[in-house]
């Protein structure tokens, strides 16, 4: 019985023995068809923090956000020779040969601006003219007002030129420049109106906003006819809505004083003109020059 069973049991792991060398070959061939792998080196990400990314983005728009800031990039004019030569940029350089630009929104900031060079160059010269520029959509009552008080305690006499457009309280500045020296680009378009407001609350605090209105108004107004030499009743009419005119209506108007023609303006002859005139076809003739109108 013992030699049966030690007989079987030698049969068993020769069995098994037979069974594990079969399954070799399957499991090499199992092996050599997987797919190779190879493993990747670790790499650095390009930025390891978030922190780094929204430093690195702002950094990036602080150059962006600086140059909205300054709408208006002025080059860089250079002044004397060899070693006296320097260099200013183009607004001071201006400034120095007693020229202002009065361009954009008068608000409480250009205002400072404009009325600040005019009581430095004052400073430097009592009866020096001075020259301002105004190319300008209007601006804040209060703003104007300070520029035109301004105009009036310095000693200077200040020409002032309308070029592009002077609309709304602008044309009070244009308006105040040194009588007889007060002019506009042919092409400038210039408009008059009145203060506009709003207000809420109570009744008490509307009527007091339509008082200072109106005190705005009366100020204007009593502006306007001291430079202008028109009526009460003219300046109502020119103010009741927004009034455009040309350069010509101005004059007639006595916002300026005289219209600068260039020598490439249309020159028509005399018989000419007084036919064009009577048609209707122009506003206003001066010197055979075809100042405005179209043919």
């Amino acid at each position: 019985m013992a030699v049966l069973l030690g007989g079987s049991h030698m049969q068993q792991q020769g069995m098994r023995s037979q069974r594990a060398a079969e399954a070799q070959p399957v499991r090499q061939a199992v092996h050599s068809c997987r797919v190779h792998r190879p493993q990747l080196q670790q790499q650095h990400a390009l930025v390891s923090r978030p922190q780094q990314l929204e430093s690195s983005h702002s950094r990036l728009l602080q150059p962006l956000q600086a140059r909205r800031r300054s709408p208006v990039i002025a080059p860089d004019i250079s002044y004397g020779r060899g070693e006296e030569q320097g260099f200013v940029d183009l607004f001071n350089y201006l400034l120095r040969q007693r020229i202002i630009f009065l361009s954009g929104y008068v608000n409480d900031k250009l205002s400072t601006q404009i009325v600040g060079s005019l009581l430095a160059l004052e400073a430097m010269d009592e009866e020096a003219p001075i020259r301002l520029y105004i190319n300008s959509p209007g601006g804040t009552p209060y703003a104007v007002i300070g520029v035109v008080d301004a105009m009036r305690q310095v000693k200077c006499p200040i020409q002032t030129v309308a070029l592009g457009a002077c609309y709304s309280y602008s044309s009070l500045i244009l308006a105040a420049g040194e009588k007889g020296q007060r002019f506009s680009m042919k092409n400038t378009r210039i408009m008059m109106t009145q203060p506009m407001g709003g207000s809420q609350g109570d009744i008490y605090a509307i009527g007091a906003t339509v008082q200072e209105l109106n005190a705005i108004y009366q100020l204007y107004a009593k502006y306007y006819m001291k430079f202008t030499d028109m009526t009460v009743d003219e300046i109502e009419q020119q103010t009741c809505r927004d009034t455009f005119m040309t350069p010509e209506q101005a004059q007639d108007w006595g916002l300026i004083d005289d219209v600068y023609v260039t020598e490439g303006d249309m020159v028509t002859p005399p018989a000419v003109a007084r036919e064009l005139e009577e048609l209707g076809f122009v506003d206003r003739l001066s010197g055979g020059v075809l100042r405005t109108g179209v043919v």
